[in-house]
Formats: C-alpha cells, structure tokens, sequence
C-alpha cells in the first residue's frame, strides 16, 4: 500500500444521503431522466447516492397521485397506507448504482417515510421504456398493468400530448411490507 493512500478521509467512500429536492430535481434533469423533475405538490423526499462525495443515482419517494390505489380486483391500498418510488435515476455511465439504489430505497428510505408507515411501496414502469425486470429481480411483484394518464381522471392530472412520456401502457408494481411481516414470513430477505 502506498503510504498516500493511507490516512483519514473526512468523506466516506460510500453513502446515502437525504437531498432538498430541488437539488434532486436538478440531478434528475442533468441526468436525462425521461420523466425530468419530479413536480408533484404534496409528500415527498429525495436521497443520493455518492460515492467518494459524488452523487451517481437518485430516489425520489412521493405520495401516490390517486387516493386509492388498486392493487388486485379484491385489493385497493389508501394513498396514506403506500409511498412511490416516484423517481429512480443514476447518473450517465453509473448505471450499476440504479440496482443498488433501489434496493436501499426499498429496505431503508422507503420504510422511514415520514408522513405515515406505509404498509407497501409501488413503483411503476413505462412498459414502452422497459420490461421492469430491475423491479423483479429485486423482488418486487408485478401486480397488473395500468393504461397509463388520462387528462382530467384524477384530483392532479395534467393534459398531455400523446408522446408525453408519461401517457402510454405502465406496470405497477408492489412491495408488501405488510404481507412480509406477517407470521411465517420471510421478511426483506427476498432475491
């Protein structure tokens, strides 16, 4: 080891760190992500993921958009029992970190919402963009699929052009906190 190399740093090598969110929403846009800032105005949170102090991914928690959110034909969860992963970005060449993100997102983040305990996470993905399989392989199950915004459905929606990336197919998928702490669960050990 070069004797250079040995000493103390005053920033760790890696950490996650919560982050204003304007400074997440500036990231998200310097990043290319294709939904940009996240602009909506209610509950949110924003955290970064650096290393050696730089930043190389971002996620944004949020409150849902509906009040309700349907998960199966016998199952609908209240915006005040879930939290979104409303933004997941890394930065140009660190796409290594989204996965890594995400899982801290999940185990840590997600379950320190502030504004209730949420009883499950949802994430969706644009089906056009991406198949979700960074959802499944974390282990998240995909619960169905969603048709996507249509102008004026919800209390906040906003008119979109028909490339808006917003508008299109989405899958939603679910994290169950609430099923995985139940009696003979496995809890967040999952692949």
């Amino acid at each position: 080891m070069k004797p250079e190399s040995v000493g103390l740093s005053l920033l760790p090598v890696v950490g996650v760190e919560q982050l204003a969110n304007a400074e997440a929403d500036r990231l998200l846009t310097a990043w290319g992500h294709y939904l940009g800032p996240c602009d909506r105005p209610f509950g949110r949170q924003s955290f970064a993921l650096h290393i050696d102090g730089r930043p190389v991914s971002v996620a944004v928690s949020a409150s849902t958009v509906s009040s309700t959110v349907r998960i199966t034909d016998d199952r609908t969860l209240r915006r005040q029992e879930l939290v979104e992963l409303a933004r997941l970005c890394s930065a140009p060449g660190e796409r290594w970190a989204t996965r890594v993100m995400l899982r801290l997102w999940r185990e840590v983040h997600a379950q320190r919402w502030p504004y209730w305990s949420p009883l499950a996470a949802v994430a969706y993905s644009q089906n056009d963009r991406h198949d979700g399989r960074i959802y499944r392989f974390d282990g998240w199950t995909k619960v169905r699929e969603v048709r996507g915004t249509t102008p004026g459905a919800g209390s906040y929606s906003t008119s979109r052009d028909s490339d808006h990336p917003a508008r299109g197919p989405k899958s939603l998928w679910l994290w169950d906190y609430a099923h995985l702490t139940s009696p003979g669960s496995t809890g967040g050990d999952q692949p």
